[in-house]
């Protein structure tokens, strides 16, 4: 059984006090598009209750256009402003997320980042390679990772490959349309179990238009079991 459950959103998805009072853990992705100003990233922290738990994706300046590449000004600066949110944030977790025509010929990039960011953060760091480059990649993953990000996975999609300490799982819906998507109560139970029988701390983030919903539907059935919340 896991330490506890951390269940989310990706962003807020309703008015921050109503989030607030539902939840205790919140994925924001906007830092993924811009660095929000710094006043309203604090403001967020004071407005969070006591224990909140934030992570923050990586600015795509860094994952994206710059290619986690650090020798140019373009991945620089994304890292900087990503480091920037992080820290004013407290972030526990910070994501990164790698397009798919980034392949595992860039695997050392990949550490080369996570190793800096780990001298700057005390956050978590979670890898979410995307793309079919990456298919019977997982052992290489493993190794590459080992001691530094776990490997970020959709539970129903994939077999997880790899986890440090913590386990970080992200739902996209399973319907045609991305995101477009509301799990049923049956998909919701069968996750449940899934993470039942996990140990460690496990995160578990709704990234699909019932987000909201669908979190809350979870929560409630690990409170059924007996499973610590954040």
């Amino acid at each position: 059984m896991p330490d506890r459950v951390l269940v989310g959103c990706a962003n807020f998805q309703v008015s921050m006090s109503s989030y607030f009072s539902t939840h205790g853990f919140v994925e924001i992705n906007r830092t993924f598009y811009v660095l929000p100003r710094q006043e309203t990233l604090k403001r967020w922290v004071r407005m969070a209750p006591p224990g909140f738990v934030f992570s923050v994706k990586a600015s795509r300046k860094l994952t994206h256009d710059g290619a986690m590449n650090l020798g140019t000004d373009l991945a620089r600066q994304g890292l900087k402003e990503t480091v920037l949110a992080a820290s004013t944030l407290q972030a526990r977790y910070l994501l990164l997320q790698t397009p798919p025509s980034f392949g595992p010929e860039r695997l050392e990039a990949v550490r080369a980042v996570i190793q800096d960011l780990k001298q700057k953060l005390n956050s978590r760091i979670s890898y979410e390679p995307r793309g079919p480059s990456w298919e019977g990649h997982g052992d290489e993953l493993a190794n590459s990772l080992q001691g530094l990000a776990s490997v970020v996975v959709d539970p129903f999609r994939q077999k997880e490959v790899h986890w440090e300490v913590f386990h970080y799982f992200r739902l996209h819906g399973l319907g045609e349309r991305a995101y477009v998507y509301s799990y049923s109560t049956e998909e919701i139970k069968r996750l449940k179990d899934m993470l039942k029988g996990l140990e460690g701390e496990v995160v578990v983030v709704f990234n699909n238009t019932d987000a909201y919903k669908n979190s809350l539907q979870l929560m409630e059935e690990l409170r059924r079991e007996g499973i610590q919340l954040a």
